[in-house]
């Protein structure tokens, strides 16, 4: 793959090409104008002079004044010539000797100016008009040899090129400088990568250029999500271990006395733990599965995957028909983890389904700063003198109901894995249990904010 540096030289090369290519034509077509003009304003200056020396003998033939004649008009072949038509007759300059010059038709309101060939193929800068000399058309044009101006810009030109490709080869090295110390950050970053392949450093240096800053910072909250993966499942295999200890510990003691009745309370034990043992490490295996902060890139569709949950939680739930009041906007979107979110509202949901009598209510909204997620029912709520025993892993109000008490504990857990808050207190609206979840944004990505939400 071709280098930024390649890329940026070639690009200034071609670009400094063409403008060197540019300023050359522009340059040289210019210079010629200039020349063109300046040699044409003197031979009409010297088409005036013949014009006020011009005259007619008696018998009608044209004649000039001799001390009104330039000399290079009496030099042979000088490149100054004029040429005089009348209807008496014609005059023609002593430069010309025996040459004749064609001359283009030439009109009277305008003076006429162009390049034509002389004597010795030479390219003359002819300027000419039609006057009316004593009630008779005169038609007067005059030339001067337009080579040696020719040759005089063409070598302008080539000096002017000798500079340029001089210039051209000082930008390029000025050129080159410049990208190096300008990609000197990204070649920093180049050399860190290996370093952090091998665990010589744990993220990248956050003093990146702003064009890929966000590319760094990115890189870097993925080795963070890692990290804490890493560290999440290692306490998991640890809290695990230790919790299911003493139910073994149970369990072998059990194991060692004599097989007792189906009915003994010793068999009833040996369930008890089998249970505990299985809440654990559902538990455990639930909050391994927390991502926390988002998979870089990926943003979850709340609408989308709300409608699936719901979906699941009906055949779960398919003797308890509840209506479903689902206040989420259609084009609302989050940077986090699909599953997190599936496990956070499905607990959070399936809590509100077990409780509520007639109606369950999601509201969703996301702003530039956070995702708000608030689950009501109008169950029979919770005193606010037991409202923080619910956060408590396997903490049940009521006995009676099925479940193991992990629902809003492992809720609690995403929603501080993500930097969140979630905050319960009676519904205002429906009476029952309010959970209210608040989801910052994450620094990266910023969403835009969502239009008022629709029922």
């Amino acid at each position: 793959m071709i280098s930024l540096q390649a890329r940026l030289s070639a690009g200034l090369i071609l670009a400094l090409t063409l403008l060197m290519v540019l300023a050359v034509a522009l340059g040289g077509y210019s210079l010629s104008r200039l020349a063109e003009n300046f040699v044409a304003s003197r031979l009409e200056h010297d088409l005036e002079t013949l014009l006020a020396a011009l005259d007619f003998d008696p018998a009608g033939q044209p004649r000039l004044a001799a001390d009104r004649i330039g000399a290079s008009f009496r030099q042979p072949y000088s490149g100054h010539y004029y040429q005089i038509e009348a209807p008496g007759g014609e005059l023609r300059s002593r430069s010309l000797w025996d040459a004749n010059l064609s001359l283009p038709p030439l009109a009277a309101d305008r003076v006429a100016r162009g390049f034509v060939t002389g004597p010795q193929d030479r390219q003359l800068l002819l300027v000419g008009r039609t006057f009316r000399v004593q009630d008779r058309p005169v038609a007067i044009a005059v030339t001067e040899d337009f080579t040696p101006v020719r040759q005089g810009i063409q070598k302008i030109l080539l000096e002017f090129i000798l500079v340029a490709l001089v210039l051209f080869a000082a930008l390029l090295l000025f050129q080159r400088r410049i990208v190096r110390r300008g990609l000197t950050p990204l070649e920093r970053i180049r050399r860190d990568l290996p370093r952090l392949a091998r665990g010589e450093i744990a993220q990248l240096p956050a003093d990146a250029p702003a064009e890929v800053q966000p590319l760094v910072a990115e890189l870097n909250r993925l080795l963070d999500l890692l990290e804490q993966r890493q560290r999440r499942a290692r306490h998991a295999l640890g809290n695990l271990a230790h919790a299911v200890k003493t139910p073994l510990t149970a369990l072998a003691q059990i194991a060692e006395q004599p097989l007792p009745p189906e009915d003994n309370a010793d068999w009833q034990a040996l369930r008890q733990q089998i249970q505990q043992i299985r809440a654990l490490t559902e538990r455990e295996l639930k909050r391994a599965r927390i991502v926390g902060g988002g998979t870089p890139g990926q943003r979850v569709l709340l609408e989308r995957e709300v409608a699936d949950l719901i979906e699941t939680l009906r055949r779960i739930h398919r003797d308890r028909r509840l209506r479903i009041d689902l206040r989420i906007p259609s084009d609302g979107a989050f940077p986090c983890d699909r599953d997190d979110l599936l496990e956070l509202l499905g607990n959070l949901l399936d809590n509100a389904w077990q409780w509520a009598a007639t109606t369950v209510r999601l509201t969703a909204s996301v702003t530039e700063r956070e995702l708000c997620l608030r689950v009501e029912d109008d169950g029979p709520g919770c005193p606010p003198e037991q409202m923080e025993l619910l956060r408590q892993r396997g903490v049940r109000i009521d006995e009676s109901r099925a479940g193991h008490g992990l629902g809003l504990a492992i809720a609690g857990d995403i929603v501080r894995q993500y930097g969140g808050a979630l905050r319960l207190d009676r519904s205002a609206a429906l009476g029952g249990l309010m959970a209210e979840v608040a989801l910052p944004q994450p620094t990266i990505a910023r969403q835009p904010e969502i239009s008022t939400p629709r029922t």
